[in-house]
């Protein structure tokens, strides 16, 4: 069993807001949401599926054309529910790099944050912690007394 100073140690500390490269995108801001079960999400607006294809305008003005990699069904509340393509993209948060990571595509116009992270890549792949108290601290060197 872990002891409590070792778990922390081995974590990385992430805050709440994070700058996150994404190729064919650009540098876009994200907001970290332990609470989000669900895919990542990327903003997109005028999505169109063709075949296999997603096309989509999405932040920096960006117009893609991605491959479809599943639907998703996602509960927007109110009972009310949006099915969602999923596509892959290789990011960069601070020194670290991720490929193929799996983000639905919503529209996210009504939001200040044009990216949601979810819960299963922050455990999963982050493997972080969130302070909820700081922003953009993923190229830091951090050091805390335990």
């Amino acid at each position: 069993m872990k002891k409590f100073k070792q778990y922390f140690e081995e974590k990385t500390v992430l805050g709440l807001i994070e700058f996150f490269h994404i190729d064919g995108v650009g540098k876009v801001a994200a907001k970290l949401d332990s609470g989000n079960g669900a895919f990542n999400v990327l903003h997109g607006e005028d999505i169109q599926l063709q075949g296999n294809k997603v096309f989509f305008r999405t932040v920096n003005g960006r117009t893609l054309i991605k491959d479809k990699k599943d639907t998703i069904t996602i509960n927007v509340g109110a009972g009310n529910t949006e099915d969602r393509p999923v596509v892959e993209f290789d990011l960069k948060v601070g020194d670290r790099e991720f490929k193929g990571v799996p983000f639905s595509i919503g529209n996210r116009s009504s939001n200040i944050f044009k990216i949601l992270v979810g819960k299963e890549f922050i455990e999963q792949e982050l493997d972080a912690l969130i302070d909820v108290g700081q922003e953009n601290i993923a190229g830091s060197n951090i050091e805390a007394e335990l």
